[in-house]
């Protein structure tokens, strides 16, 4: 898109260039839908740490599409999961467990862009969305940019706008949730007496539980709750009130010299109650924000993008009908309402008062069962998620494992089939199937697996999963869930498969 123009047509607009609006465009280039990000910032995120936690779930995704091994480059992988800050360690009861990575998020963003921008994807930088008009045909986006009014018509309009979202303001949508009680400092800053050298985690009675990390060279991550509210909770914070912050607090500034970014966060807890609005959609804080402890808003929002970008383009360029779009709001909802619940829970528990720290240490002690440390970590890593697509088998509506596949063309993993973003069958033992039944073969990757040691039923049985029969072929959908299982050593259960294929494709294609 030229912002020059006064008028402009684009299958999808997505507004927002943060990691939900990059991860959403480079969804739909893999599919060829035409879009364009506009964004309301001049450039990208340039030296901010932000939000620098990648779950093991987003880590797979992004391994799925061939970006892991990049961001793993470029971050440090996580020993374990952290519940206000109280480690689990879920790999020492199960060594396979997937790793989880901090990262900070200018790098993210860096990545996700050039994936994007290699995809073909455009961009309107310090373009706002000021208004929207949409029908049954489609959206008329109305934009200001750096020359004067545009209009954009599309198909659809997903807001990747965050917590303050213009597009949501626009469609007023409501927004309900918890008023913020306690306020929090957060930031990128150089300090020239650093506690211990490289940082602490640490805990008062003032502030309860705070943090100074090493985010990267010369920089530091700080976080710590203010002990009295902020006068202006809307003012950017200044340097000066940092450091009046951490006097307060912590007793000292530890030099404090100079920043690159600073912000404020609270525990105000909101989500909207459907994630679609007609042909305007929501994704990441856009529709839900939550106070940050527990690394929890990067992950929703790259998780909302993977599971929306699949079905826009298979409506848009393909048979399959408007309702698979609103399983987008029937799949995500649920999971970000689960993720504020906990969120709720640790922000509560970073907060300082001899109450709490009693509750901590009770709540630590009941991490360190091995039950319990297995549940929170598979919620708070994504890996326990699971879709309702049906009861019939324990694998349905769950994350497929990366499984390594002997096939006669050679041996092969299953993320790397799902770099394109293709649903995939995969057939390691099932009688009578020879391929993608007749009228999704387009559509579909057809995959001969050999059972073999590679194999073996623990690649299946991560905890979080409990024992999982074997089975003989799995349709996988392009997010990576499994969408219909036919168990091993059981014959084709032909009609199961095409109503699964109809489901989520759409009906056949024509012979």
């Amino acid at each position: 898109m030229n912002s020059n123009s006064s008028v402009s047509e684009v299958q999808v607009v997505i507004a927002g260039a943060g990691p939900t609006g990059l991860m959403l465009a480079a969804e739909l280039r893999l599919a060829g839908v035409d879009v364009v990000v506009v964004e309301r910032r001049a450039a990208g995120t340039v030296g901010e740490s932000r939000a620098p936690g990648i779950n093991a779930r987003s880590l797979e995704i992004l391994t799925q599409r061939g970006l892991g091994e990049e961001f793993v480059s470029r971050g440090k992988v996580l020993p374990g999961v952290l519940f206000s800050g109280i480690p689990m360690a879920p790999r020492d009861l199960d060594p396979g467990w997937p790793s989880a990575l901090i990262l900070p998020q200018h790098h993210t963003e860096r990545i996700l862009a050039a994936r994007a921008v290699e995809l073909g994807a455009r961009f309107a930088w310090a373009t706002a969305v000021v208004d929207l008009r949409q029908d049954d045909d489609g959206v008329e986006v109305f934009v200001e940019g750096p020359s004067g009014p545009a209009t954009i018509c599309a198909d659809y309009l997903v807001g990747c706008d965050g917590g303050h979202s213009a597009v949501r303001r626009i469609c007023d949508i409501p927004f309900p949730g918890d008023e913020p009680l306690s306020w929090w400092v957060v930031g990128d800053v150089r300090l020239d007496s650093p506690p211990d050298g490289n940082g602490v985690f640490g805990r008062n009675e003032r502030i309860g539980t705070y943090q100074i990390s090493r985010a990267e060279p010369g920089w530091f991550r700080l976080s710590l709750m203010r002990a009295t509210p902020p006068a202006d909770r809307t003012a950017p914070v200044t340097l000066d009130e940092l450091r009046e912050v951490m006097r307060d607090g912590l007793g000292t500034d530890y030099g404090l010299s100079q920043a690159r970014w600073l912000s404020r966060f609270s525990d105000g807890f909101r989500q909207i109650t459907d994630y679609r609005h007609r042909r305007v959609f929501l994704a990441g804080d856009a529709g839900h924000i939550h106070s940050p402890i527990g690394g929890q808003g990067l992950n929703l929002g790259i998780q909302d993008a993977v599971n929306l970008g699949w079905k826009l383009a298979a409506v848009i360029d393909g048979p399959a009908p408007d309702t698979l779009l609103d399983t987008y709001n029937q799949e995500r909802h649920p999971v970000a309402a689960t993720v504020l619940q906990l969120t709720k829970a640790q922000t509560a528990l970073i907060k300082p008062g001899a109450q709490n720290d009693a509750l901590r240490a009770v709540v630590a002690d009941m991490l360190a069962v091995p039950e319990t440390c297995l549940r929170l970590s598979g919620i708070l890593s994504g890996l326990s998620l699971r879709y309702p697509l049906g009861d019939t088998h324990p694998l349905l509506g769950r994350r497929v494992p990366n499984l390594t596949l002997s096939t006669d063309q050679g041996t092969t993993e299953v993320f790397d089939l799902l770099r394109q973003a293709r649903p995939l069958l995969i057939n390691f033992d099932t009688d009578g199937l020879t391929g993608t039944p007749a009228g999704w073969a387009d559509r579909v990757e057809y995959i001969e697996a050999r059972r073999d040691r590679a194999l073996s039923a623990s690649k299946w049985n991560l905890p979080v999963f409990g024992e999982v029969p074997a089975c003989g072929a799995v349709f996988v959908r392009p997010d990576g869930y499994v969408a219909w299982v036919n168990p091993a050593t059981t014959p084709i259960a032909r009609e199961a498969l095409t109503a699964a294929l109809d489901r989520w494709l759409g009906a056949p294609t024509a012979r």
